[in-house]
């Protein structure tokens, strides 16, 4: 039977709070036809995170939000692209509390999307320039 996820005992940290601007979607995949569209929205979420960020923590309901979904319609899509090899989940897990606090997602594929590639890191310009 193949494990639902890979178990880590870590110490807490205190929240984040990251005020995101956008979501890049890499022509990979865009292009990949096994993916229908909210899979290549979540994939986009996790692989540009991923890359910016070493780590995506966001919840279902995130993604429920993002794509007016249900959160489970969310997790059976997040499950569905670990099953197919998309994607690896990590729990951590607070001993003390007993009680699973944080899901990470990390990209099984498209690690190496031409769009993070480049030297140069994307901009944001403003009307002046």
């Amino acid at each position: 039977m193949k494990k639902k996820y890979d178990k880590k005992i870590s110490k807490r940290r205190s929240k984040i709070n990251k005020k995101k601007v956008f979501t890049l979607i890499p022509i990979e995949i865009m292009e990949d036809h096994s993916l229908k569209l909210n899979e290549k929205v979540i994939m986009a979420e996790v692989v540009t995170m991923h890359f910016y960020a070493g780590e995506f923590n966001a919840t279902n309901q995130y993604f429920a939000d993002l794509l007016n979904l249900s959160k489970s319609s969310v997790s059976r899509i997040i499950n569905d692209l670990r099953d197919r090899g998309y994607l690896h989940a990590y729990q951590y897990f607070d001993p003390v509390d007993k009680v699973t606090y944080k899901r990470t997602l990390h990209p099984k594929t498209f690690l190496r999307c031409q769009v993070f590639k480049s030297n140069n890191k994307l901009k944001v310009f403003n009307e002046e320039d």
